[in-house]
């Protein structure tokens, strides 16, 4: 299905199952599939209406090129706009990566959610320019290569190749830039009940939870630290980090 947010922007989303409203949103580069693929809608839609959504600039959304389309109260807005369509005035979020960034951000920002798991991202500046910057000028040299048809000059083996070619370089570019300018948010600025968790293996995001783990932990945030998962795993092994999830999500069946 498809709604049109507040600035014309088309946004796909699907809705399952019966109950208090789940919304899921997957990492940077992926679409909602993921989370069908990886057997989480199929377990979840038992208990939940569970709602999956494309953001913008991904999958069968629009994809717009100017990093302004990105600004954080459009993309936030996305999310509400779909929990809207859906009939649920307040609902649960768990994201992962990317889209642990966006529920971290909506936490920290709305009082229409019930309950939130971060996978993968953290407090502090998620996003700052010396890690965008490189990112951005790889995406721009493959672009120039994916549009003289060179992308095998790249070194890369069929199935890359097909990865860039099924997403909007474009639309990647315009969101990494837009992300330098989204907020830090705080542990304290958090509105409802959280749940972070990540792999011992994903240093980028486990070392700093782990070094404000009183701060997250004073906040009343639960936090977890799977051994030896990377950022990928956190999404991928399932029956390693649903369980702790789910347990946290019951609350919401009974609020």
């Amino acid at each position: 299905m498809f709604l049109t947010s507040s600035d014309g922007t088309r946004i796909a989303y699907d809705v399952q199952g019966k109950g208090p409203t789940l919304l899921l949103l997957p990492g940077f580069a992926e679409s909602r599939r993921i989370w069908y693929g990886l057997g989480y809608v199929e377990q979840l839609l038992r208990y939940f209406q569970v709602i999956t959504m494309d953001r913008r600039g991904m999958g069968e959304s629009d994809l717009p090129t100017e990093p302004s389309a990105y600004a954080i109260e459009k993309m936030l807005d996305d999310i509400c706009s779909v929990a809207d369509v859906c009939g649920a005035e307040r609902f649960s979020i768990w994201g992962h990566s990317f889209g642990g960034s966006q529920a971290l951000q909506l936490a920290a920002r709305s009082n229409r959610i019930s309950r939130a798991i971060v996978a993968g991202s953290f407090f502090g500046n998620v996003y700052p320019d010396e890690r965008i910057r490189p990112m951005v000028a790889e995406l721009q040299k493959v672009l120039t290569l994916q549009g003289e048809g060179q992308l095998e000059r790249l070194g890369i083996d069929p199935e890359e190749q097909a990865w860039f070619e099924q997403r909007s370089l474009p639309a990647m570019i315009a969101c990494w830039q837009a992300l330098v300018s989204w907020p830090v948010v705080d542990p304290r600025e958090v509105r409802c009940p959280l749940f972070v968790y990540a792999g011992s293996g994903d240093g980028r995001v486990a070392q700093p939870l782990l070094e404000r783990h009183q701060e997250i932990e004073a906040a009343g945030i639960s936090l977890r630290i799977f051994d030896n998962l990377d950022h990928e795993q956190e999404l991928s092994q399932r029956d390693i980090v649903f369980p702790s999830a789910f347990t946290f999500l019951k609350s919401a069946l009974v609020e």
